[in-house]
């Protein structure tokens, strides 16, 4: 029994210490938009563990980030050539 409290106190700090990690720092839609590359990142991560990080500011930046940038590629219509050959004399 002595032997138990000498353990069951440093598992006890040692989820304390766990528990006070540093919070990942959040991003805006902006760098989201920007780094394509983390975006997808961490819209992988919060599809794995939806309950935990899918409220997060971060996974909610990036799907926000990944919807304009997908409407972007399907809505934007390219501009026509002019009919005539200066349009500012007429």
């Amino acid at each position: 029994m002595r032997g138990l409290h000498p353990f069951l106190a440093a598992l006890a700090l040692g989820a304390a210490l766990a528990a006070c990690s540093p919070p990942e720092p959040s991003h805006d839609i902006a760098y989201y938009r920007t780094h394509p590359d983390v975006r997808s990142s961490k819209m992988a991560a919060c599809q794995t563990d939806r309950g935990k990080l899918a409220a997060t500011p971060n996974c909610i930046n990036a799907l926000a980030a990944d919807s304009e940038a997908t409407s972007r590629k399907f809505w934007t219509v390219p501009n026509t050539a002019p009919r005539v050959a200066d349009p500012g004399k007429l």
